[in-house]
Formats: C-alpha cells, structure tokens, sequence
C-alpha cells in the first residue's frame, strides 16, 4: 500500500498558484498541469484516465480554436463553437473520469470513501480536481479520526 500524499507529491501544485497561472497563460498552464496529472495518477494508481492520442486531438482542439479567432468569417466563428463545445465535452470527461479513479484509489488502496462533490467537478473542473487531490491526506485523516 502506497502513502495518501503520494499522488500529492508528485503533482506538487496548490490551487491558487494553479489558477492564477492559468489565467496568466490563457490556459497553457492547465494543459501542462492536466498531462503532469495524468502521469501521476496513472503511475500512483495503475489507472488510465487518458490516452496519449485522446489527449494529443485534446490539444489539437485547443490549438484550432486558437488558430481560428483570428480568421474573420462566419464559418470560423461557427466552427470555434463547435470545437469549443467539444474541447469543454472533453475536460467534463476527464475531470469526472479523474473524480472516478481518485475515489476508486482512496476506498481500494486506503480503505476510505473520498467524498467528491458532483457540481463542484464540473463547475470547477481542473481546480476541484487539483484541490482534491491536496486534500486527500487530510480527508484521510479525518476519516481516521471519525473512525478511531
């Protein structure tokens, strides 16, 4: 059995350092903190959450939005929305993927039941994922506790 913080240690990022330098970087920052995420836990918990290829056309999406902004025609524009209705089908994937293997982790590994609120996974996507996966040694904790 592995240690709770490791999968914490391994990504080692807080939250609002999180947010702020996504918002800084116009989302470059999560791209490279959701692959960093996506080795740690399949390496800590031996379950995929994303493929490489499916994770390559994730990119692949975000960067053709990009490229598209700045085209000015009405089929660019409508063809953005399209993408950006699928680039948002995809985080809601993987973040509730993710959400699925984190608390299939904490019972199977750590004989405890990771509470993940449902709305706040998607609401808040890759910052509730983030802010989970810090607090997972101190819900276990208080788990032990609880228990006695």
């Amino acid at each position: 059995m592995s240690d709770i913080s490791t999968l914490k240690e391994k990504i080692n990022t807080k939250t609002f350092p999180l947010l702020l330098l996504g918002t800084l970087s116009a989302g470059l920052y999560t791209n490279v903190w959701m692959y960093k995420t996506i080795t740690a836990l399949e390496e800590v918990t031996h379950i995929k959450t994303m493929s490489p290829a499916l994770f390559a056309f994730y990119l692949i999406i975000i960067g053709s939005i990009g490229t598209l902004v700045s085209v000015p025609h009405y089929y660019a524009f409508a063809l953005i929305g399209v993408l950006f209705v699928l680039y948002l089908l995809l985080t809601l994937l993987w973040c509730f993927r993710v959400r699925r293997v984190l608390r299939a982790y904490a019972l199977a590994e750590h004989n405890f039941e990771l509470r993940m609120n449902l709305v706040y996974t998607g609401l808040f996507t890759f910052y509730y994922i983030n802010y989970c996966i810090n607090a997972l040694p101190r819900d276990k904790q208080k788990h032990e506790e609880k228990t006695g």
